[in-house]
């Protein structure tokens, strides 16, 4: 018997949908080994894509959106397909969702005579065998994964604790820092404080950083954390990264972008990489949502009838739905 988790996600193959979230109408992405670039203007559906892979394989059949997957409809039906690698066989996994509730699950896994066909309550069974991928998002929020700027228990004064700041983590990130147009030149260790040198040799607490230079640091050292865990604990090796850029500029973002597409070329995983951007992506990939999302118009309840503030309803009101990001 597979115990509880013990089946690592090696590889997401294709993903398709049918009237989810943004993407109204059938659309279907196919993925290469390491680094995906889902690349796309705001509210294209970039966002949607990367949720459509992490919805896919939970075990969950309800959601809390409460009938977000197709905008503020729970009579419609949004089909999701996933074709994915794990423990060496090949999985066609199809999920058919009616608001937040999962009406349909099959799942074909190997192929050929050989294959073994599951259904609803098995499919769910299975999935909680799968090692979840990682989806990373909110950066801003996450960082208080590795930044104890305010103990939870109050016994601890200190604010600047960076507990996952290890010796040879920051090693690491110091190898990949030159790749990055950041002005930090290195990161030192100092007791429990972490110090970000300049390239003329200032130097200030990483928590003093400004946003830009704190977010780079923070992202790729999240990756290589990650990237730790998942050589020695044998995780999935699938990595959603979503809002990635949010308060970079171009000359950061490249930056950023070539540290991490070294960070690929060094290990075995796959990258799911949000972008508006698409010189000097590895493997673009183009989301194009062919219509408006619902919850973009003026005719929704949810609009009408707020609990939303009647400011946004009057803005609503006036403004010309006709406009395309």
């Amino acid at each position: 018997m597979i115990e509880h988790q013990t089946i690592p996600i090696t590889k997401i193959v294709s993903a398709a949908c049918r009237d989810f979230m943004a993407f109204s109408g059938l659309h279907n992405f196919e993925f290469d080994d390491g680094i995906n670039s889902i690349i796309g203007r705001n509210a294209s559906g970039k966002s949607s894509l990367i949720t459509l892979i992490y919805q896919a394989l939970t075990p969950d059949t309800s959601s809390r959106s409460k009938g977000l997957w197709f905008p503020n409809n729970n009579s419609e039906h949004s089909l999701l397909e996933l074709k994915f690698v794990a423990n060496d066989k090949p999985h066609f996994l199809r999920r058919v969702m009616s608001g937040d509730q999962t009406t349909d699950l099959h799942l074909y896994i190997g192929e050929g005579d050989d294959a073994e066909f599951l259904r609803d309550g098995g499919v769910v069974g299975y999935l909680t065998k799968l090692k979840p991928v990682f989806m990373f998002d909110a950066f801003g929020i996450s960082r208080r994964d590795f930044y104890s700027l305010k103990s939870r228990n109050k016994t601890n004064n200190n604010n600047n604790t960076f507990s996952p700041y290890r010796d040879e983590l920051i090693e690491k990130v110091n190898k990949i820092l030159p790749l990055t147009n950041s002005r930090v030149s290195k990161l030192v260790k100092s007791g429990t404080d972490v110090i970000a040198e300049y390239q003329d040799g200032k130097t200030i607490s990483l928590l003093g950083l400004s946003g830009g230079n704190n977010r780079i640091i923070f992202v790729l050292t999240k990756i290589l954390y990650l990237l730790e865990e998942i050589k020695e604990n044998n995780l999935s090796t699938v990595i959603l990264i979503d809002e990635i850029e949010m308060g970079l500029d171009r000359s950061a973002i490249r930056g950023l972008n070539e540290a991490i597409k070294a960070i690929s070329s060094q290990c075995d995983c796959q990258f799911m990489i949000t972008s508006r951007f698409v010189a000097g992506r590895v493997n673009p990939i183009r989301v194009n949502r062919s219509s408006i999302p619902r919850y973009y118009r003026v005719d929704m309840p949810w609009i009408q009838n707020p609990p939303y503030p009647s400011h946004f309803q009057k803005f609503a009101k006036l403004v010309s739905w006709n406009w395309k990001p």
